[in-house]
């Protein structure tokens, strides 16, 4: 098929991939899963993804909760690395999330969590009831490196985004100073703080890579601000690296 036609088959969807939910112990106690979704449309969304801390356990309740509706829920998980790096990792299978999450529970500190310090961390179901507490520790890094951790998603056939990068806090340029040569990230995500062109002047090691603007969404009212727009065909992580790959040639 010619570029021309396969050009007329993609669409521009509205996407913020990066949302937690109320199992992220920072996330506000409104961020279950119908609500998500609900805001996630009313702000013209067409893809979300959620990423909770080191966690993928209330996905499948996020993609049930959106079933009746036109948004797409991609399964992901916000990793924290061995350096301390936020990584927004990506998939179009709940099961390769769920084997990423596997691995990181075995990778994190045998600690339990302390919800009056950090917060309750909530598992719950497509209608956001109670289901139990994750005692588990989240807010704390695993063992994974950053290279690691990369080659793990790819294999599982998913998408590795550095979170944040301009943050100070678990941001990449905060923590590390500079852009690894590897691994070598083909997207970066930077805040609602910078923009863009911005985020470039600052950081001119990011200027062959593609930049999306993400929520990290901690409460319904953040949810699509900011927002990336993806020029694709379906509406899938494979497709995506896709769109990253074009982009970057």
């Amino acid at each position: 098929m010619a570029l021309s036609n396969l050009e007329n088959l993609m669409t521009t969807y509205a996407a913020d991939l990066h949302v937690h939910t109320i199992l992220s112990p920072c996330a506000e106690v409104e961020m279950i899963p119908p609500l998500i979704v609900a805001r996630a449309v009313e702000v013209g969304l067409d893809i979300i993804a959620i990423t909770d801390h080191n966690s993928a356990e209330n996905v499948q309740a996020v993609i049930s909760a959106a079933e009746c509706t036109a948004l797409k829920v991609l399964p992901g998980m916000e990793c924290e690395t061995l350096e301390g790096v936020h990584i927004v990792c990506l998939f179009d299978e709940v099961s390769a999330a769920l084997k990423l999450q596997e691995v990181v529970y075995s990778r994190l500190p045998d600690m339990p969590n302390r919800p009056e310090t950090f917060g309750a961390q909530f598992v719950v179901d497509e209608d956001g009831e109670f289901v139990r507490y994750n005692d588990r520790l989240l807010l704390v890094p695993t063992d994974i490196s950053m290279e690691d951790l990369t080659e793990l998603v790819e294999n599982l056939g998913g998408l590795a985004i550095p979170s944040h990068i301009d943050r100070s806090g678990y941001g990449m340029m905060g923590i590390m100073g500079m852009m690894p040569e590897h691994p070598a990230f083909p997207a970066v995500e930077v805040s609602g703080r910078i923009t863009p062109s911005e985020a470039v002047d600052r950081y001119p090691d990011i200027a062959d890579r593609i930049i999306i603007q993400n929520s990290d969404a901690h409460r319904l009212s953040e949810i699509g601000s900011p927002r990336t727009e993806l020029n694709i065909m379906h509406r899938t992580v494979a497709e995506i690296k896709t769109f990253i790959a074009g982009r970057n040639k």
